[in-house]
C-alpha cells in the first residue's frame, strides 16, 4: 500500500490490493475478459460507475456491455497511483485511491488526464476477494 500512515498490511489486505491491481492493469490493457475474473458476477447488487457515463451499471450485463464496447474507444488508459488506502472488515474490504489517470480515446487529438479518485468494495468469496462496487471520480479544478 501506498498510502504513507501504513506500512505494513495484513494478509487480506495485501490480497485486496492484489485484486485491485490486476483490475487496474486489465483496465490499461483494455482487457475486458481480464476485468471479468476479479468481478463476484453473481452478488445481486452490483454498482459499476465509471466516470465517463451518467448512471451507474447495476446488472453483469450491462458492466460485461460496457468493458466489452471499450476498445472500440479508447486506445490507451494509463493509471499513476498517488496514495491508497484498503480496510478490511471480515468478509468485506473498501479500497480508496487516488492518482493520475489518462485515457485516450480513438480519433481524439487531446487525451483526457486529470486526477481521480476511485472507491470500491470487494467480498471475500471462494475464489478469493472480487469487487461488487466499483465508483470512478474525476477532481474538478475550480478557479
Amino acid at each position: 500500500m501506498t498510502d504513507t500512515t501504513k506500512t505494513l498490511m495484513t494478509d487480506d489486505e495485501t490480497a485486496v490490493r492484489a485484486v485491485y491491481v490486476a483490475f487496474a492493469q486489465a483496465m490499461q490493457a483494455v482487457d475486458p475478459e481480464a476485468m471479468k475474473d476479479l468481478w463476484d458476477d453473481g452478488y445481486e447488487h452490483l454498482v459499476y460507475q465509471p466516470e465517463e457515463i451518467e448512471a451507474a451499471l447495476t446488472t453483469w450485463d450491462a458492466i460485461v456491455d460496457h468493458w466489452r464496447r471499450l476498445p472500440g474507444f479508447v486506445d490507451r488508459i494509463e493509471g499513476r497511483e498517488y496514495s491508497s488506502d484498503i480496510a478490511v472488515l471480515g468478509d468485506v474490504a473498501l479500497a480508496y485511491w487516488r492518482g493520475h489517470t489518462t485515457v485516450e480515446f480513438k480519433g481524439s487529438i487531446e487525451p483526457i488526464a486529470g486526477d481521480s479518485r476511485l472507491s470500491a468494495v470487494l467480498r471475500r468469496t471462494d475464489d478469493g476477494w472480487r469487487f461488487i462496487h466499483w465508483h470512478e471520480s474525476r477532481q474538478l479544478v475550480a478557479g
